[in-house]
């Protein structure tokens, strides 16, 4: 009896690329759980906290344009198990330290280590997954961010109350310890994986784009139209998942007045509308590849249909039912989520097969940048235009990612390709 299935192993891959994205997150959101129990046992000041993060952040946009090139030349499986050994050991580390420098020193290198995991994990998928497939399996590894999200503060809140901070940071890094010891077991490039049949082999093969010929850098990728149009795609988009994960429960608090235990009867709704909608998005681009639509076409009609939603925003800042709020708001992260895996799913399409970890991580430059800038213009934003201001500001920040994209990825793919596959 066979271990795994002989005509179906791609979705074995996909699964373990999922999990990657829940432990991902999970490692991400610790210290955050944590950070009360760290506050009182290192006196971390409020200042100190906010540079702990902000470490963070730098690093992990420094990092997508490290991880990028490196993807491209040295491949996934060697790129992402150096990546994760980084952050699985920083995790670690986390336990030793014995005040807000070692916090932040620890949490730049879990920012350089998990960088590589979401532009790792869509060059993967896109090397893997043949196009009228692919765009599901871009929306399973990335709902795995959400599912991370979802039971971060739960298993660690449970773990800090039956053995305390430090083996909490020891146990969570562990698992990612423990995932880059199956990952090293189980994969290998589609070309030369011994599990792969035949017929799986040349079905994933069969359709892959060619690969480039030259080895190109962050900066010649960000000069071609598509490279420039997904960074600053991502930079206005991003700013909508950004603000929801910072501000969701002060908006509810106090500008609905919500109650602490209330928001978390309610605050996860709309992640879970998230994860059901990029499962959506990515599906519903897949089935109309397989009508007959062109996968790029497909994609933007995804993408459109997504920005679309967004708007969704303006209702929910104004009516007066909190119900029809987060249903709104529900609405929005779903569409966001559609929106990104069909993002990934057309950067990995539009680019020379080995170029498409540089454009990712341009992509994921612009991003960062984007969601840095989103908490920092929401703080002088709201107290001069409110959140209904901000709300509607948000609301049409995918319509304009789209109208970037449309004149530069789609018109202009295939001279931007050319280039670069040249090393023009």
């Amino acid at each position: 009896m066979k271990l795994f299935p002989r005509h179906g192993y791609r979705w074995v891959v996909v699964a373990i690329l999922a999990l990657l994205s829940v432990i991902n997150y999970l490692d991400r959101q610790t210290l955050s759980v944590l950070a009360p129990a760290l506050q009182d046992f290192h006196g971390l000041t409020s200042r100190h906290y906010s540079y702990v993060v902000t470490g963070f952040l730098v690093a992990y946009t420094v990092g997508y344009a490290i991880m990028g090139p490196m993807l491209d030349h040295y491949g996934v499986r060697k790129v992402l198990s150096f990546a994760v050994a980084i952050w699985g050991g920083a995790s670690i580390l986390h336990s030793i330290t014995g005040g807000w420098i070692g916090l932040l020193v620890c949490r730049v290198f879990l920012g350089l280590g998990e960088s590589a995991a979401p532009i790792g994990g869509a060059k993967a998928v896109g090397e893997w997954m043949p196009a009228s497939e692919r765009g599901l399996a871009m929306g399973i590894f990335s709902t795995g961010n959400l599912v991370g999200a979802m039971i971060a503060a739960p298993m660690v809140t449970y773990l800090l109350l039956k053995a305390g901070w430090r083996p909490a940071f020891v146990f969570t890094g562990a698992i990612a310890i423990l995932w880059l010891l199956i990952w090293m077991w189980l994969y290998y490039p589609p070309e030369s994986d011994p599990k792969l049949s035949a017929e799986e082999r040349a079905l994933i093969l069969r359709m892959r784009p060619a690969r480039a010929l030259a080895r190109t850098s962050a900066w010649d990728v960000l000069r071609q139209p598509y490279g420039y149009g997904v960074f600053l795609a991502r930079l206005l988009t991003d700013t909508v998942p950004f603000f929801f994960s910072f501000w969701l429960p002060e908006y509810l608090h106090h500008a609905r007045s919500v109650s602490l235990p209330a928001i978390g009867m309610i605050a996860w709704i709309p992640y879970l509308a998230a994860d059901l909608g990029g499962l959506s998005g990515g599906a519903s681009s897949d089935l109309l590849i397989r009508k007959g639509k062109h996968p790029q076409s497909a994609r933007f009609t995804v993408l459109l249909v997504a920005a679309c939603l967004t708007p969704a925003s303006l209702i929910a800042v104004r009516t007066r039912s909190i119900s029809i709020a987060i249903l709104c708001i529900s609405c929005v992260l779903a569409a966001q989520s559609a929106w990104i895996v069909n993002l990934f799913t057309l950067i990995t399409e539009s680019s020379p097969e080995g170029h498409a970890g540089v454009a990712l991580g341009v992509s994921g430059v612009g991003g960062a940048v984007g969601g840095m800038l989103a908490n920092l213009a929401a703080g002088r934003v709201i107290p001069v235009l409110g959140y209904a201001g901000l709300f509607t500001i948000l609301g049409f920040m995918h319509l304009c990612g789209f109208c970037v994209l449309w004149f530069t990825v789609r018109t202009r793919r295939h001279d931007s390709a050319v280039k670069l596959s040249t090393g023009l």
